[in-house]
């Protein structure tokens, strides 16, 4: 492949990385997308991963379409320009492999929900800076080669939590989305940025996992509403102890609008028996809060409701696997 027209890679073939590869290549038809999982998927990825080579990703949403992206399992002897990872956020160190296709000038981002997530990958690979990508638009395998998306592409861009030079790095991120048609938003404050989002994550998706609801009705359905108002509650004494200026419960029902008809990530997952992001997001609140001495008692009821739903969810399917094939989604 020519050097003056390097590949984009994104690894993580679960919801919103097929999604983005399949958004990508639509749009880029004249650069090579590849789609990376693990050198030795579960079975469903596999069934999945196949399907994108046989037919292409169809793209169900506001504007369907199919897009032909390609399939990469392991890492390849080649250097991309861009390096996403979509990983479920428990799955970024194991991933880090791929970071053996980082060249020089490479974009790399972490566009996996969780906190703290881009110090998973080894600081070698960080040294020339990272990306913390947010992904705002829900998405939903549905079956293999076949992704729901809803809404318009949206993300935000920060700078790594804690890194102070990284601006010009996510400017050049932003120039490379936005002659796209993504939405674009930047954040000079790479740790509100990921609060914000981990936010909404704490809430809708254990909740709506526990409750099997689709975003919207969390907010719709009585009961469900008052969990949602009790939670947010938690975190905004969390977030007040933080010195953060964020509104939780405006976060989580703004979220929840824009993304009402999404089965959330964490739904998927204990459908599926696999894994869930649970550890990575309210796990590391919860964290937080003890060490502040902030009362998080209905998160940690919810934590603790996660993990036995996702223990039965996982006996009772054998394909469920923590292999880091395992693609991340988004609220």
């Amino acid at each position: 492949m020519a050097e003056n027209n390097p590949p984009i890679v994104i690894v993580g073939p679960g919801a919103v990385g097929t999604m983005l590869a399949a958004y990508l290549q639509r749009n880029l038809p004249e650069r090579r997308v590849y789609l990376a999982g693990s050198a030795d998927p579960s079975p469903k990825t596999s069934a999945h991963l196949a399907a994108i080579e046989k037919n292409g990703v169809s793209v169900h949403g506001e504007a369907a379409y199919t897009a032909r992206p390609s399939v990469c399992r392991g890492v390849m002897d080649l250097k991309a320009s861009h390096l996403f990872f979509t990983v479920k956020a428990g799955r970024i160190e194991a991933a880090a492999e791929f970071s053996e296709m980082m060249g020089e000038g490479t974009v790399t981002a972490v566009f996996s929900n969780g906190l703290d997530v881009c110090k998973d990958l080894p600081r070698s690979y960080r040294e020339g800076g990272v990306v913390r990508g947010l992904v705002n638009t829900g998405a939903e395998i549905t079956k293999p080669g076949h992704v729901n998306q809803f809404g318009a592409l949206d993300v935000t861009l920060a700078p790594e939590p804690g890194a102070t030079d990284d601006a010009a790095l996510v400017k050049r991120l932003a120039e490379f989305f936005e002659p796209l048609g993504v939405r674009v938003h930047e954040n000079r404050d790479g740790k509100e940025a990921e609060w914000r989002k981990a936010v909404a994550n704490a809430v809708i998706n254990p909740l709506g996992a526990a409750l099997e609801l689709r975003n919207g009705e969390l907010l719709e359905t009585p009961s469900a509403a008052v969990l949602v108002d009790a939670l947010a509650k938690e975190l905004q004494a969390l977030i007040d102890a933080e010195g953060m200026m964020l509104d939780a419960l405006e976060i989580v029902r703004e979220t929840a609008r824009a993304t009402a008809g999404n089965r959330n990530s964490m739904w998927q997952d204990l459908m599926r028996g696999r894994r869930s992001e649970i550890r990575e997001v309210t796990g590391r609140f919860i964290e937080r809060a003890d060490a502040r001495g902030v009362l998080f008692s209905t998160h940690k009821s919810l934590y603790y409701r996660i993990l036995s739903l996702e223990k039965d969810s996982s006996s009772q399917d054998a394909g469920g696997d923590e292999r880091l094939d395992i693609g991340g989604g988004s609220p």
